[in-house]
């Protein structure tokens, strides 16, 4: 066999095992280089994603609850304020003007009996514009421990005053305020009332409202003017928004005669949608990546229907780890009527002073001197994003934060506060 030339054995070789070996470990540096790029990219996408989504859902958050807030006393012509004032300041309950609630029998609704309302009617009550829970230990100075993981609904007593049934059934979390907010809606339209008999009443709004009645309906309405305000359940809304309604169901009473300028044919009432929402934090719908539910801002819209009032509840956003309220309050003259003048910041634990959620009328008398309300969020991202998280507590309008008991628990998960003041616009200045 015939021997290669030496020169042409050298060039067939090939690398060497040194050769091979440094260029693994160059490739080696090139590739947990190029990981590590990747990894720092992909922690700022998710950093990025988790501020703009904490973003996002806190300004729908916040215009949700501005939206509702600011209508809460609206009852037409005048607020609730002036329908619920007593002739003289000292007076007795049932010289209070006309709030006139349907739900009520005649004797309860003469000599007001509001609290008649209560349990599966809580909905209902009408006198009361707005109303909070506080949950417990959430003052400001306080200290809460947010929950990992998926966050579990609490019970009625967590909260002061306790929870009317119907709110607790929608299983909010506990660590968070909840606000029923009672209104009647912004369109309103001129009616025509008509009763067939003493226990059976049509109203006909003018051919440009019947979206009134027919669109987006909550079941229960209202005819106001600028001395009287009715609220009621329908029986049946036809396709022309001509409403029955009739004594019985929901109704224990209709026109008891305090009603007298409804049955003017020239000064007609304006027919209103009658409303109560509650806003709270509860379980999210949605999984995360890991399998874990976030906190939502949950919305409670009260239906009226087959003469029983239920809850429609919706998921506004996700990741409100929690909302805190505050509220403003007119000047403290039990004996004088509200002034439009705020002075005092106070918990709904403060402002509601009895033991449980159907206070006397006194006590909804305060609630009626709430002009303001201070809206606090705490937003997390749904989803863990790499995060790390700041050296400081987040505060809430004065609540501490924590993360674990140590708060020295990194969840990953970005978070920031976000905090307004919604002004009640019929419950300022005389309105």
């Amino acid at each position: 066999m015939k021997n290669l030339h030496p020169s042409i054995a050298r060039k067939a070789a090939g690398l060497s095992l040194i050769e091979l070996m440094i260029a693994m470990v160059i490739g080696l540096i090139l590739l947990m280089g190029l990981v590590q790029v990747m990894s720092a990219s992909r922690a700022a996408y998710q950093l990025s994603t988790g501020v703009a989504r904490t973003q996002e859902n806190a300004r729908f958050a916040v215009d949700f609850l501005q939206r509702d807030l600011r209508m809460a006393g609206h009852m037409g012509c005048v607020n609730d304020q002036s329908h619920m004032a007593p002739e003289s300041p000292g007076s007795s309950d049932a010289s209070r003007q006309g709030m006139n609630l349907w739900f009520l029998s005649e004797a309860q609704r003469n000599a007001r009996t509001f609290t008649a309302l209560s349990g599966d009617t809580y909905a209902l009550r009408f006198d009361m514009g707005v109303q909070g829970f506080e949950a417990q230990n959430t003052g400001p100075q306080d200290t809460v421990t947010l929950t990992e993981g998926t966050p579990v609904a609490g019970n009625a007593n967590q909260w002061v005053p306790a929870l009317p049934p119907q709110i607790a059934g929608l299983q909010p979390v506990p660590g968070s305020d909840i606000v029923v907010v009672r209104f009647l809606s912004r369109d309103g339209v001129p009616a025509t009332l008509a009763s067939t008999s003493a226990n059976n009443y049509t109203v006909t709004p003018d051919a440009y409202g019947t979206s009134v009645a027919t669109t987006d309906s909550s079941g229960m309405f209202a005819l106001a003017d600028c001395q009287q305000v009715s609220i009621f359940a329908a029986d049946a809304v036809d396709a022309a928004g001509v409403i029955t309604v009739s004594v019985g169901g929901l109704n224990k009473s209709g026109l008891v005669g305090d009603e007298w300028s409804f049955e003017s044919a020239q000064n007609k009432p304006v027919l209103y949608r009658a409303e109560t929402v509650v806003y709270y934090v509860g379980v999210g719908a949605g999984t995360n990546v890991d399998g874990t539910k976030a906190p939502s801002l949950w919305r409670a819209r009260a239906i009226a229907k087959a003469g029983k009032v239920e809850f429609e509840k919706e998921e506004l956003v996700e990741g409100v780890d929690s909302l805190q309220l505050l509220y403003g309050m007119d000047e403290n003259l039990p004996v004088a009527l509200p002034r439009g003048n705020i002075e005092r910041i106070r918990t709904a634990a403060a402002v509601n002073t009895v033991a449980n959620s159907n206070p006397s009328n006194e006590q909804a008398d305060e609630w009626r001197r709430v002009g303001a309300v201070q809206v606090g969020l705490l937003m997390r991202s749904a989803d863990r994003s790499a995060a790390e998280q700041a050296t400081t507590t987040p505060i809430l309008l004065g609540v501490k934060m924590q993360r674990g008991a140590a708060d020295t628990r990194s969840d990953g998960h970005y978070r920031s506060v976000y905090e307004t003041t919604v002004v009640m616009r019929n419950r300022l200045f005389g309105n």
